[in-house]
């Protein structure tokens, strides 16, 4: 029998309902980020239950979460840039990319970039969203300021109403993340 470790308390199930994080048409997601651990995450409104990054519902719900790819090699630039969670990234297609033509590379809001990469199979869909026309504006959920080492970098793309609602303080009277409850 497998018991759940108290993080594993904190996070909604994985195995739940496919439309879990699907907003009635219209709305919002039920849903805000929160500070945990000194990165964000997204906290389900109604039970407080944290949202993993890998989630693979969040997509259901035009939310496209990931760890960046080839932080190693871009150190430098990672380094330098203002990748506190919250912070604006940009997302810059590479079509002549020669190792990807969907090659999707992550920038800082200002300066030079790239900080990171959209692993294969997601900058495969996303590109495909950004091709069609869907706007995204992009997030860092874990990073550092400039001047600190940066050793990942996770961003969060949403349609720019998304995002500025999962930024928004979450409603008064909802229950206290799960994590907060436990103290």
């Amino acid at each position: 029998m497998h018991t759940q470790s108290a993080a594993e308390r904190f996070y909604v199930p994985s195995d739940g309902a496919k439309d879990r994080f699907v907003p009635p048409a219209g709305r919002m997601p039920r849903l805000h980020l929160i500070e945990y651990q000194e990165d964000l995450r997204l906290c389900e409104d109604e039970t407080g239950l944290l949202v993993g990054p890998t989630d693979q519902r969040l997509h259901l719900a035009g939310l496209y979460a990931t760890n960046l790819r080839g932080g190693r090699y871009y150190a430098k630039a990672a380094r330098d840039a203002d990748l506190r969670p919250g912070r604006l990234v940009r997302l810059i297609p590479e079509c002549d990319n020669a190792h990807d033509p969907n090659a999707l590379a992550v920038h800082p809001e200002q300066g030079p970039g790239p900080v990171g990469y959209v692993n294969k199979a997601k900058a495969r869909s996303w590109s495909k969203l950004l091709a069609e026309g869907v706007r995204l504006r992009a997030i860092s959920l874990r990073g550092t300021g400039p001047g600190k080492p940066c050793n990942a970098v996770a961003v969060l793309a949403a349609d720019p109403k998304v995002i500025d609602h999962l930024l928004s303080p979450r409603p008064i009277g909802l229950p206290a993340p799960a994590f907060l409850r436990s103290r």
